[in-house]
């Protein structure tokens, strides 16, 4: 079974994400609830275990992706989702600058793994 070129760029993607996904949820976890500096509120505690959940699960997706299994594809596509929906407060509420731009950099980078995933498999060529 060939792997479609969409399929693979889309695995790469998903790992990348899920990797910066960990990098910067991680700290977040561990420290919990509370401030991140003097008078600065953290992010929610819900919204960073949902985006490390998302970034755990991206994995075993980016896995069924390069597998070039359905369930894989389907659970990329339903994780791309929810890290749109969860990116969302970031793009909104986020008091800096550039956490916004992260929060857009975020949505944007979901939806081109779905994109990916859902273009059409090329049709094989007839001799």
């Amino acid at each position: 079974m060939s792997r479609p070129r969409s399929y693979t760029i889309a695995a790469v993607l998903i790992v990348l994400f899920s990797l910066i996904g960990l990098f910067f949820e991680l700290p977040n976890l561990i420290r919990g609830p509370g401030e991140i500096a003097p008078g600065e509120e953290g992010p929610p505690i819900f919204l960073t275990i949902v985006n490390f959940t998302l970034a755990i699960l991206g994995f075993v997706s980016a896995y069924g992706v390069w597998q070039v299994q359905k369930w894989g594809v389907v659970l990329a596509i339903g994780v791309a989702a929810l890290s749109i929906l969860s990116g969302i407060p970031a793009i909104i509420f986020a008091p800096f600058l550039a956490l916004r731009v992260i929060g857009v950099v975020g949505v944007i980078w979901s939806a081109a793994i779905i994109v990916l995933l859902l273009r059409p498999r090329p049709a094989p060529a007839v001799a």
